[in-house]
């Protein structure tokens, strides 16, 4: 439906007109006389001052007050809009609207409804100041989303942006803030989220709201950006980086951010200081992590989440606290991730450091039985990752019951059968309980050794025994 223009027009709304008609600027902002009444721009807009616009046609507005309601809902503008600096007494309504570039820089409204609008070119909030919920709810700007220096605010939603669509850039830069939840759920970035310096305030709730978001390019949240509240990002696909570097990030709702099942290139945790809350990052998908042991979270969930390098400094052992921040206890996928990542990097070293603990954290979730096997097995061999200790110890009993033995030689069960007695091949055949060497059975101990010789029986058995578990702990991991 076209627009039609009332009567009678003051003369500030006559100058508007004429500029609308020649696409020069009307500046009103030392003028005595401010006001435009919304409905001019409306019939300017939707049929021009002679009932189409011209080619030359443009809607270029500095300072005035705009007063009453624009409602250009359901409805095509063929033109250009700059208005620069002016104040609306009500609420810009473009539902569903088609539009080209729309420039509202340094404005004031009391909120924008521009749900399932296209705009062909970009919609410029820079400057400007919201103080209700901007709508852009299955929007489609071809251009770039400018809010840089913009502030938002609403007690509850000040950005509602679900299943936006940006042909570019999101940008918000240069001390934009944003007091309520900006919500960015299922929304689709062609280009970037650059947010850098970007202060974002909802104590007590969501900050951002922005799962399942896809990122063409970087999303970064950095270099000054500062949150107040909770991040959730869980199912983000981000082409590039999603960078928290030198960001401020507090909150009281937990997890403080939420960063389950994202994909990215690259994840930069390197926030201005310790975050004091938990971070999830369980079945993320990362190329590179880093971060930083004087920024780790307080509580960290990393089930199921991969990475293919760390970057920064290589911390070795040093990264095992990191494990064990997990609110739910032990979970073993975590350590085998790390020890994987090592293994690869060519820390082997580390790789069986990571695995040892692995095997250490899992044997205190055992039970009693449990737990003294566990020891048992730490002691003797590391769990397998400590081979030197098997040696060790089965030298040392090897060496104890020989001199044992050869001070004190075990009596012949069958003198006249017996073998020439061998008092290091008679602790051999204790000490392996599948190879038979012939004197054990040939020679009985005599007390006290009768217990030596037991214990070495049995310590055999343990070693034996501990040793093939962690051979078969090995094979599974290679």
């Amino acid at each position: 439906m076209g627009g039609v223009l009332p009567e009678p027009l003051s003369a500030t709304e006559q100058a508007v007109v004429e500029g609308f008609r020649t696409g020069t600027v009307v500046d009103l902002s030392g003028s005595d006389d401010r006001d435009v009444r919304a409905e001019v721009l409306r019939g300017l807009l939707l049929a021009g001052p002679g009932g189409e616009p011209s080619r030359l046609s443009r809607l270029r507005l500095t300072g005035a007050r705009i007063a009453g309601p624009l409602d250009l809902d359901h409805s095509q503008v063929d033109t250009s809009i700059a208005l620069h600096d002016c104040v609306f007494t009500d609420r810009i309504s473009c539902y569903g609207t088609i539009l080209r570039h729309v420039d509202l820089k340094g404005c004031r409204f009391p909120g924008l409804l521009a749900s399932y609008a296209v705009f062909a070119g970009t919609l410029n909030l820079r400057d400007s100041h919201s103080s209700a919920t901007v709508h852009l709810i299955g929007a489609r700007i071809d251009g770039s989303l400018i809010l840089n220096r913009a502030q938002l605010s609403d007690a509850q939603l000040a950005l509602s942006g679900t299943r936006l669509s940006v042909g570019v850039d999101i940008l918000a830069q240069g001390g934009f803030t944003c007091h309520g939840e900006l919500r960015l759920n299922d929304a689709e970035i062609g280009g970037a989220l650059r947010w850098e310096g970007a202060a974002l305030r909802n104590p007590g709730g969501k900050a951002l709201f922005a799962p399942d978001i896809k990122v063409g390019a970087v999303a970064n949240l950095c270099d000054g950006f500062s949150v107040d509240g909770a991040v959730r990002m869980s199912y983000a696909q981000i082409r590039s980086r999603l960078c928290f570097d030198g960001a401020w990030l507090a909150g009281d709702a937990q997890p403080l951010i939420d960063l389950r099942h994202l994909e990215a290139r690259e994840l930069v945790l390197l926030p201005t200081g310790p975050i004091d809350g938990e971070v999830d990052l369980r079945n993320a998908r990362l190329g590179v992590l880093r971060d930083d042991p004087a920024t780790w979270p307080k509580r960290l969930r990393l089930t199921g989440a991969s990475y293919e390098i760390l970057s920064g400094t290589h911390l070795g052992a040093g990264r095992l606290p990191w494990l064990r921040r997990d609110p739910d206890g032990y979970q073993p996928q975590a350590y085998e991730q790390l020890a994987a990542v090592y293994r690869r990097a060519g820390h082997e070293p580390d790789a069986r450091a990571v695995a040892l603990a692995n095997q250490r954290h899992r044997r205190s979730t055992l039970g009693l039985l449990g737990r003294l096997w566990g020891h048992a097995q730490d002691l003797l061999i590391g769990y397998g990752y400590r081979p030197r200790r098997a040696v060790l110890a089965l030298a040392l009993l090897a060496t104890v019951g020989t001199v044992a033995f050869a001070l004190h030689p075990p009596v012949a069960a069958v003198p006249a059968e017996a073998p020439v007695f061998n008092p290091f091949v008679y602790t051999a055949d204790l000490l392996m309980p599948l190879i038979d060497f012939g004197q054990e059975q040939a020679f009985h101990p005599r007390p006290p050794l009768t217990w030596l010789a037991y214990a070495l029986i049995l310590s055999g058995w343990i070693l034996a025994t501990t040793v093939a578990a962690a051979a078969t702990r090995l094979l599974r991991r290679d």
